[in-house]
């Protein structure tokens, strides 16, 4: 058990270490190093969760987000692509994530309280899709606008969940802070992504998509660990 519990330990490393050569190669325009490193830090992250269901973890969430990370990494393969063909599969991919998230944060159902960051972070979500949309349609690309809406619903839900563990007693702080975390660099990788895509490119957008997407899958997978 030890063992194997040192081993997720090192799998952690070895994802983040993954992860950083990722942001180097897509920082210095590497699409080569790209194709390797993208890929291969999800499949670190799924080799880290499955090591940690070795140990203390619940297996609830594990249940999901297994499935999650594994529905992420084929998103990862397909948006990596070339061409605009492949953007749906991986939209569906990440959208079959948040699916498998949002189940695995919610064993119940979420307690009356968690309305308020619902209300909050519904409102957030309007006012950015209410700008990608804009950005669609400036774009004449209004084919998308319904798999966008119901990616970002998705997200929002998976966002609104992740914030819903304040209040869930059963959960402790440090788990409650590393699915807060991970949800909300999700939610700020994947709407730096859709703005720097349909809207206006911001400076080193694709770099700081690609740190906080990691940073987000991994501390998603960290918070499956019972400490």
């Amino acid at each position: 058990m030890g063992i194997l519990l040192q081993n997720s330990g090192l799998a952690f490393a070895a994802a983040l270490f993954v992860a950083v050569l990722d942001w180097l190669a897509v920082h210095h325009e590497r699409r080569r190093a790209e194709y390797v490193f993208k890929p291969a830090t999800l499949v670190i992250v799924v080799v880290t969760a499955w090591l940690i269901t070795y140990g203390p973890h619940d297996a609830w969430m594990a249940r999901f987000f297994l499935p999650g990370f594994v529905f992420s990494l084929a998103g990862d393969v397909f948006l990596m692509l070339p061409g605009e063909r492949f953007f749906v599969p991986g939209l569906v991919s990440f959208l079959l994530a948040h699916v498998c998230y949002i189940a695995g944060l919610n064993s119940t159902l979420p307690p009356s309280p968690a309305l308020i960051p619902l209300a909050v972070i519904a409102v957030l979500g309007v006012l950015l899709f209410r700008g990608i949309a804009s950005g669609l349609r400036k774009r004449e690309r209004t084919a998308l606008l319904v798999p966008v809406a119901i990616y970002s619903l998705a997200l929002s839900l998976m966002l609104s969940s992740a914030w819903a563990t304040l209040f869930r007693p059963e959960w402790t702080p440090l788990r409650r802070g590393l699915v807060i975390a991970g949800a909300s660099l999700f939610f700020a990788s994947d709407s730096m992504l859709a703005w720097d895509k349909f809207v206006q490119l911001l400076p080193g957008g694709r770099t700081k998509v690609m740190i906080t997407y990691h940073l987000a899958q991994l501390s998603l997978a960290a918070s499956i660990a019972l400490v």
